[in-house]
């Protein structure tokens, strides 16, 4: 009788589960694997005058390896995603650690909300922000600033410049994705307990080697979601990039996502710009089921 009821109620769990996860596993099926999957199938068509789809298979696919300017905007990908990253990761680290340091904790609240309100700020505001900032006339915040402290003679055209557009985008994206790892990591540091610390000082640990051998190991797991998910974030943005540079001068600062945009919604070439979301989609998932399984495996083992 006990075995009757224990695979009734099992039964019954079950039941429940199915009733309550449903509506989620439908809207996320409609919301995202839907689609995912037109998005290939898309993918194998190109659209005609008149709105008319002759299906070419993996055509797409073919022109789009064959173009030698798609490599240089996947470098472009890689150098924004990772720049953004490290900057992102580094000063958010910092930040995280300074504000720790602060011993007054309604002060401490005060500096991680207004870290907060930093972070709301929509990104497509932000690039405006920084595009203002770097205008190339005297009235951008930095030319001005360098002007009155006699450092330039002339004001500096940053985002006309091929080389200092990309590393403008970088550093702005990063700025937008700074706020989130502070307060990851500040979580992580409050997390540690303070008898290691203390018991480092007894063993006469220097400041460096008590961040290298507590700090960090603690936060390895916070450091590894961030990172993750910044990655993901900056490797398909677009609402700081096409507000500020537009992907120019020329293709310098030319992302991913603004090749989609230029070949699906200026070009009308809608097959062709499926298959780069769909080569970004795969991208991603690759990396990310590594990440999750290799590296953050791994670092949950070893805690």
């Amino acid at each position: 009788f006990e075995e009757f009821q224990h695979q009734v109620s099992k039964i019954a769990n079950e039941h429940i589960l199915l009733v309550l996860l449903g509506p989620a596993i439908l809207a996320i099926g409609a919301i995202f694997v839907y689609p995912v999957f037109y998005l290939f199938r898309q993918s194998m068509f190109l659209t005609l005058p008149g709105g008319i789809s002759r299906f070419v298979g993996i055509q797409h696919y073919v022109d789009m390896f064959q173009n030698a300017t798609f490599w240089d905007y996947f470098l472009n990908t890689l150098l924004y995603s990772f720049g953004s990253l490290v900057i992102s990761l580094g000063g958010g680290l910092i930040v995280a650690l300074a504000i720790n340091h602060v011993s007054r904790s309604r002060l401490k609240d005060t500096y991680s909300t207004l870290m907060m309100f930093s972070w709301a700020i929509p990104l497509a505001v932000v690039a405006l922000i920084w595009k203002w900032m770097l205008t190339g006339n005297e009235l951008g915040l930095f030319n001005m600033v360098l002007l009155d402290l006699g450092l330039i003679s002339e004001p500096i055209a940053w985002l006309a410049s091929s080389s200092a557009a990309i590393v403008a985008v970088i550093v702005t994206d990063a700025w937008a994705r700074l706020p989130f790892a502070m307060l990851v990591l500040l979580a992580g540091l409050q997390s540690i307990p303070n008898h290691m610390y203390d018991a480092a000082r007894v063993d006469g640990a220097t400041t460096f080697q008590t961040f290298r051998a507590i700090t960090v190991q603690y936060l390895r797991p916070y450091i590894a979601i961030v990172a993750l998910i910044n990655w993901m974030f900056a490797f398909r943005a677009f609402a700081v990039i096409f507000p500020m540079t537009k992907g120019g001068p020329g293709t310098s600062s030319t992302v991913f996502s603004i090749h989609i945009y230029r070949e699906g919604m200026i070009n009308f070439r809608y097959g062709y710009a499926s298959a780069v979301a769909g080569f970004i989609i795969l991208i991603t998932l690759i990396v990310a089921t590594v990440y999750v399984t290799k590296v953050m495996g791994g670092v949950h083992d070893e805690a």
